[in-house]
């Protein structure tokens, strides 16, 4: 199993003008098949790129890094902690997508726990999915 890991990350805005920022790892694991590597143009890439439809088709979810404790594993479709990666492991057969939308969930958990706000967007980055995907999952986890 190959791995590939997103800092996923929301801004929130307060009614009094805060800005608070919160985030999760989100780790995917992909076939160990070359062939998706042949998708890269440029095959001096290919060890430390892979074209994001590739792993929009390909990957599922693996793990949540987080600095919280997760109480509510199945609400996150998550099965367990392994302390030994710190990560919190994702149940079999969860989707890219559908993971995304689990970290967005656990993030906005988060959030609501300090308090309310009027605006929460995602940051996008270098190496984040596309905005268009973020902005979907995060408002499909806020549903």
């Amino acid at each position: 199993m190959r791995s590939w890991s997103y800092l996923i990350q929301v801004r929130a805005y307060s009614d009094d003008g805060r800005v608070e920022e919160e985030s999760a790892l989100y780790v995917v694991s992909l076939p160990p098949d070359p062939e998706f590597l042949k998708n890269v143009e440029l095959e001096c890439y290919a060890t430390s790129y892979l074209p994001f439809q590739t792993v929009l088709k390909v990957a599922h979810a693996y793990a949540i890094g987080t600095d919280a404790k997760i109480e509510d594993l199945e609400r996150y479709s998550l099965m367990g902690y392994r302390e030994d990666m710190d990560l919190y492991i994702f149940k079999e057969g969860v989707g890219f997508k559908e993971g995304l939308i689990r970290v967005f969930s656990l993030i906005l958990d988060l959030l609501k726990a300090r308090g309310t706000y009027k605006f929460i967007e995602p940051v996008v980055d270098v190496g984040t999915p596309p905005s268009e995907l973020m902005l979907e999952c995060l408002e499909l986890s806020s549903a």
